[in-house]
């Protein structure tokens, strides 16, 4: 959910400034996206798999590594092309995550 809504807003940044408005190139942008991320999916289930633990207790720290992690491996991949909407997407999504993780806390808590 918190990926779909990163996704969502890169669709809107894609869209300031042009006449368009959020149709059918946002759309193609937000699928093109979640399967140009399915390499990163992979590896975050690998990492939540044998560090369960330590995820669920460092949330908040793999929250701000995650998305830096992504950029970095995308500027080795194609360098700045699309920089700026993988950042977008990849900070809203942490940020969301991030959210949902400690309302759910919150939550169990109270």
């Amino acid at each position: 959910m918190a990926h779909l809504i990163g996704l969502i807003v890169v669709g809107f940044y894609g869209t300031v400034g042009t006449s368009g408005g959020f149709g059918s190139g946002a759309w193609a942008g937000i699928l093109a996206g979640g399967i140009i991320s399915i390499p990163w999916f992979a590896a975050l289930i690998m990492v939540i798999w044998f560090f369960a633990s330590f995820y669920q207790r460092s949330v908040v720290l793999m929250c701000f590594i995650g998305p830096l992690i992504v950029c970095g491996s995308w500027w080795l991949l194609d360098r700045t092309g699309l920089l700026d909407a993988v950042a977008i997407s990849a900070f809203t999504s942490s940020a969301v995550f991030l959210l949902l993780s400690l309302w759910e806390r919150r939550r169990r808590q109270g």
